[in-house]
């Protein structure tokens, strides 16, 4: 099955105990909105939140990736976010 896949979302929250990916099959537009890259302060107990976004290039195609982390990433995190995302998008059909 072909979807139609235009960028993931990798979560690891250890709080809200949301963890790997998830895609929307409809392509952004005007009223989709992706957070710019910072860190979002904690507040009622919550840790912080580091939004990055990184990009892969699978079967001739860009995909960004949006992370929302409750962490800093290291390299060796970001090549595990990449190879997850190759899983992800292998398992999707895409």
């Amino acid at each position: 099955m072909d979807k139609n896949i235009e960028f993931l979302a990798y979560y690891d929250l250890d709080k809200e105990q949301k963890h790997g990916f998830s895609s929307k099959d409809i392509p952004p537009n005007e009223r989709t909105l992706i957070v710019k890259e910072q860190i979002i302060p904690g507040a009622f107990g919550y840790p912080d939140m580091y939004i990055r976004h990184m990009k892969l290039r699978y079967k001739n195609r860009d995909y960004p990736i949006i992370c929302m982390t409750d962490y800093e990433l290291d390299v060796a995190k970001r090549v595990e976010i990449i190879a997850g995302a190759v899983q992800f998008l292998q398992e999707s059909g895409v």
